[in-house]
């Protein structure tokens, strides 16, 4: 029984409401009603309590999607199914963006409506359930197998990766080889580019790998607190320190401390911080014991720190001791080499998390993919795919108008190898970086021809291009090409 579950319903229909009440109560549910976006908004500030709102968009007062902004911006906030008209695929991509989990299309079925509750009440439940000293400090205790956090990294086939490849290469030799002590690490690299991602395969590729992993992001505190995290405070130390409490370099013992945003640092705890590196050794807030500790510290910013050190915000001696090796990751736009792989993988998970079926891209959604800036890299694909797989309700291959990506990137035109590509591109300035987009593009359609040529024919298709069958099947290989999909049919898609 789900009685201790309360859920709001919100529309300004009585007759929905209503309906929508009675199913869910014969599910075990408590439902309470508001007629409108107002209402429900002091409901929700008054009790507190619910695990889901389902609610519609178009209302007098305040509209669903207005609701669904204001409550996601508030601690422990319910999830957020947003009911749309028919049709609306606009308003169902703008519903997620601002923090719906689900939506559904009206006329919907109930039994798609329970569904969608259950699975926001356990995701609801397992947020709930988090350890209470993770989400105070806003961190993250790593879950995740080292398989599964790497898959990009170490298998990146994109020129742009090589040396950050060849450093984790380097840094998982040297943490297994003995008890030597690890080099500091700095990873540096725009918002969405994976930082956080690269510092957890340094932990899973070293000996602390079964020890703590714990990540903090700088600037999501205030100096003060951001100290008491770090170093943790006696009772008494300063009002409100209502007792002891252990910091982060004492939990992560035998593990690894990931400092997201270091830049943000304050320029005096950034002194405490240097004499835990150096000294191995410190204090908590208001405490007169040393204590030691045993942690490795990686670093991350999308700052440069040159630029802060010369502007006296971040201290030199700081910055060469967390610096001994720095990883700098490229935008994901530079990494053209990976981006269809990387997409298919993500589509593949994404679609496999909501039981549904992940049947490949056409040629112009795979373009269109290619041709888009990506301005918020890895995190702005990962975000795309997991909208495309919840809009997703159709079979067979993803087209171009299928992707969530914005409506200047999806009109661009479909590649055209035999015109003027320079006519599409004039505000591309990097000649380095338009050769690796459109050689990536030329390959895979040049493949994919040959394949429609000669039905699959994978020896034939290599004769005719003159490229030896072992390399052929290397070139289908590395642009994840099912040779089989074009057998017996001419007109296959790509």
């Amino acid at each position: 029984m789900n009685n201790k579950t309360t859920i709001l319903v919100v529309d300004d229909e009585e007759s929905i409401r209503k309906v929508i009440k009675a199913r869910l109560e014969r599910e075990g549910y408590t439902v309470e009603l508001a007629q409108d976006g107002q209402v429900a908004e002091n409901m929700i500030r008054s009790k507190g309590n619910y695990a889901v709102v389902i609610t519609d968009v178009k209302m007098p007062n305040k509209d669903g999607l207005t609701l669904t902004q204001e409550t996601k911006k508030k601690k422990d906030s319910p999830k957020m199914i947003v009911m749309t008209g028919h049709g609306e695929k606009s308003t169902a991509i703008e519903a997620l963006r601002v923090g719906a989990s689900d939506y559904l299309e009206k006329p919907f079925d109930m039994e798609e409506m329970v569904h969608s509750v259950k699975r926001s009440v356990n995701e609801y439940r397992l947020e709930r359930e988090n350890d209470d000293f993770v989400q105070r400090l806003e961190a993250r205790v790593n879950r995740v197998e080292d398989k599964e956090v790497s898959t990009f990294w170490f298998e990146s086939k994109a020129r742009s990766m090589e040396k950050v490849n060849d450093w984790l290469k380097v840094l998982k030799r040297e943490s297994t080889n003995g008890p030597v002590e690890e080099p500091s690490t700095l990873i540096i690299g725009e918002s969405g580019t994976g930082k956080e991602g690269v510092a957890r395969m340094i932990h899973h590729g070293s000996r602390r790998t079964k020890g703590p992993w714990i990540a903090v992001n700088c600037a999501n505190f205030t100096d003060q607190l951001l100290e008491s995290e770090l170093f943790g405070h006696e009772k008494g130390s300063f009002t409100g320190a209502a007792q002891t409490k252990r910091g982060l370099f004492e939990l992560a013992k035998g593990g690894t401390l990931f400092l997201d945003e270091l830049g943000e640092m304050d320029i005096k705890l950034q002194a405490r911080l240097l004499r835990v590196l150096q000294e191995k050794t410190f204090r908590r807030v208001g405490g007169q014991v040393d204590l030691e500790t045993d942690v490795r510290v990686i670093a991350a910013t999308n700052q440069n720190l040159s630029r802060s050190i010369n502007e006296g915000r971040f201290r030199e001696d700081l910055y060469h001791r967390v610096a001994q090796v720095v990883i700098e990751l490229p935008k994901l736009k530079d990494r053209c080499e990976d981006l269809l792989p990387m997409t298919r993988a993500f589509l593949d998970r994404c679609f496999k998390a909501r039981g549904k079926r992940f049947e490949g891209l056409t040629s112009k959604a795979e373009t269109s993919i290619l041709h888009h800036e990506w301005p918020g890299n890895v995190r702005e694909l990962l975000n795309m795919c997991e909208r495309t797989s919840l809009l997703w309700n159709k079979s067979g291959p993803i087209d171009m108008d299928d992707l969530s990506l914005p409506a200047s990137t999806l009109q661009t035109p479909a590649v055209n190898l035999k015109g003027d590509m320079w006519a599409e591109n004039e505000n591309t300035s990097s000649y380095t970086l338009l050769k690796k987009k459109w050689s990536v593009v030329f390959e895979r359609e040049y493949l994919t021809g040959l394949l429609e040529r000669h039905q699959g024919n994978v020896t034939a298709a290599s004769k005719d291009a003159g490229v030896d069958r072992s390399n052929f099947l290397r070139l289908l290989r590395r642009h994840q090409i099912d040779a089989s999909v074009y057998r017996g049919n001419k007109k296959a898609a790509a």
